[in-house]
């Protein structure tokens, strides 16, 4: 009888050992899940967050687009938003330039994109943009720059081209710059809001765009959220 209770007690701490370490896994497995809800991805609510450093000229942009959320930064002192007169584009005007982010999903890409390659597709991308402007207007000039030469973070490529109204008519010139997202193709417009704006004082602009541009880490974007939003 003894032996048969000692046999029992035996099973008893042994069947309890796996029990004991799956209780240990299910609580490890939800404290991890929690940790994991805290830091989940960037929020794809398509909203844009205007942050001004505490120190020199300038703005921090930053867009929520889940896993393809960037950010940008413009230099300059004045700064304000268009976001009413035509619903769905937001304008930004700081100082003396009007810029304006578009976002083009890769989906829309398949139609006239027939490689992978980063330089292929923003290629791909402008010619298929500069078309949509010619038919408009065919006798707008378009000028292919190319992609740049600049180290960026991230060894990110951009591609730059402009288009100009034809000789005789009133000056308006349109720079549209590119870079690939996980999702698709982000395009920066710039477009001088003065006759005194030099080329060089464009691509001063750009150098900046170009060197601070970055995807956005669910860290990061976690920061961002709880930082105030500028005036």
């Amino acid at each position: 009888m003894g032996s048969v209770m000692k046999n029992r007690e035996r099973l008893t701490v042994k069947d309890s050992l796996p029990s004991a370490w799956r209780m240990f896994f299910l609580f490890f497995f939800v404290i991890f899940s929690g940790t994991v809800r805290l830091l989940s991805q960037c929020p794809n609510t398509g909203q844009t967050k205007v942050i001004k450093p505490d120190k020199g000229t300038g703005y921090s942009f930053y867009k929520f687009i889940g896993d393809s959320s960037f950010f940008y930064f413009l230099n300059g002192k004045k700064f304000s938003f268009n976001d009413k007169d035509d619903p769905g584009r937001t304008i930004i005007f700081i100082d003396d330039m009007a810029y304006e982010s578009i976002l083009v999903e890769r989906s829309e890409l398949k139609k006239y994109v027939k490689s992978s390659k980063d330089l292929d597709v923003l290629r791909a991308q402008a010619k298929h943009h500069q078309d949509y402007f010619k038919k408009m207007d065919p006798t707008m000039v378009i000028t292919d720059l190319g992609p740049s030469e600049q180290e960026t973070p991230e060894d990110r490529l951009f591609y730059l081209w402009k288009k100009e109204s034809p000789p005789g008519r009133k000056a308006a010139t349109q720079y549209l710059l590119s870079t690939l997202i996980k999702d698709g193709v982000v395009v920066l417009s710039i477009m001088p809001m003065e006759a005194p704006i030099t080329e060089e004082d464009v691509f001063v602009r750009i150098r900046t765009y170009t060197s601070y541009f970055s995807t956005l880490s669910s860290d990061r974007c976690a920061k961002v959220l709880a930082l105030p939003s500028a005036p």
